[in-house]
């Protein structure tokens, strides 16, 4: 579990929510926009609960990894949607290769 600090508030949510939450949070920095994210959150008298987060190039999060007697915090589907965000802002990237493309044709089978 992590606890995620937010907005002078803090928060506890399972690892994996907490790290893409992270990961989402800089790729928004670095390509200068915003996005709203709701993810499932542990309230102070341990139910589950959501947070609903505004985050961005000036957002301070802060995500600390805690001890806790509670189960992990697991939401498969709000990890890849985050995910999938984050993938989207990321610059497209290009890999240069000597391997000829399958189907292609060289100038000297003309």
């Amino acid at each position: 579990m992590k606890q995620i600090t937010y907005a002078g508030k803090s928060f506890v949510t399972g690892t994996d929510l907490a790290d893409a939450v992270m990961r989402l949070t800089a790729a928004l920095g670095l390509s200068h926009e915003t996005a709203g994210v709701t993810i499932p959150a542990m309230d102070e008298n341990g139910h589950i609960t959501t947070a609903d987060l505004v985050l961005g190039p000036a957002t301070e999060v802060l995500a600390i990894a805690i001890d806790s007697d509670q189960d992990e915090i697991v939401d498969a589907e709000v990890v890849a949607q985050l995910d999938e965000r984050t993938r989207r802002l990321e610059p497209t990237r290009t890999i240069a290769s000597t391997d000829p493309i399958p189907g292609s044709w060289s100038v000297n089978e003309l």
